[in-house]
């Protein structure tokens, strides 16, 4: 006998676009129908029935297949951010979509953003409005060698600069593991350096004081924070870092003096972390 459910409806945020999906809530996991989860996540119904440990999970539900969201896009590679409050879960994709062609676009922020953002990166006492950034569309080689595309929020006045810079990095072939809006976590910095997700805007203040952080203005930029870690004494950030505190052992995704990144960045104005002294912040680069 199958468990008693109960309907429930959410908002999925699926890339630029939301869709309500109704579903059914079984012992705590929401199911939803063939179907629906197809044309929400934009797939063919085969894509997800080609997984075939897919339908040991699933749930017959009315006679018909019910899939939980959490299964699926694990099964294609998606990632999910729950965002409580508003009933809502971001998808993201970035890390199956693989662009025909490199793409480098500098925008207003989209609606869609604005509300993943409000409340999170963009605190409501910042003292600007949204118009000051631009929402960029960045294309990256990641740790596989395969192209991604990824997002980042800068100052408006910077972004034809960053563009540039992430050209130059893209076609030396330079890998960046993640590229994602910080709001994936919660707007949380040691949260999305954990994950090793390459970040700008977050309006924030510098770790352990009252002053505001460049990146609360959009200029400041983290690339692979694990292969470059924070290092402040014994402090390390991330702390999967610490294998990379060997500066002298190159691998790929990090940050050398000289190399394409730091010229790239350098060569246009910026100030590199891994110069400084104490602390040395490896993945930092800012704009005065």
């Amino acid at each position: 006998m199958m468990p008693a459910s109960t309907t429930v409806t959410l908002d999925l945020q699926v890339n630029e676009n939301r869709i309500e999906i109704s579903g059914h809530n079984v012992e705590g996991v929401n199911y939803f129908s063939l179907y629906d989860i197809a044309e929400a996540l934009d797939l063919d119904k085969l894509q997800i029935l080609s997984r075939r440990w897919l339908l040991f999970r699933s749930r017959n539900i009315n006679g018909n297949y019910y899939f939980s969201l959490r299964d699926v896009s694990a099964a294609m590679g998606f990632r999910l951010h729950w965002i409580g409050s508003q009933n809502t879960i971001i998808v993201d994709t970035s890390k199956v979509v693989r662009p025909d062609e490199a793409i480098f676009i500098a925008e207003p922020l989209p609606e869609y953003v604005l509300d993943i953002i409000r409340g999170r990166s963009f605190r409501h006492y910042a003292p600007f409005d949204y118009s000051f950034l631009s929402y960029l569309t960045i294309t990256h080689i990641d740790f596989s060698g395969q192209r991604r595309i990824g997002h980042m929020i800068v100052a408006a006045e910077l972004a034809e600069e960053v563009l540039d810079i992430f050209r130059e990095i893209y076609e030396y072939g330079f890998p960046i593991y993640r590229m994602r809006l910080i709001d994936f976590y919660g707007a949380q910095d040691y949260l999305s350096m954990a994950d090793n997700n390459s970040v700008a805007f977050n309006f924030r203040n510098i770790a352990g004081t009252n002053r505001l952080s460049r990146h609360a203005l959009g200029r400041a930029i983290d690339i692979n924070p694990i292969q470059n870690p924070y290092i402040r004494g014994n402090t390390v950030w991330p702390v999967a870092g610490k294998n990379y505190m060997d500066r002298t052992y190159e691998r790929p995704g990090m940050v050398i003096r000289g190399d394409v990144v730091y010229r790239a960045f350098t060569s246009r104005g910026w100030i590199w972390g891994g110069n400084w002294t104490l602390p040395r912040d490896y993945h930092h680069f800012e704009r005065p």
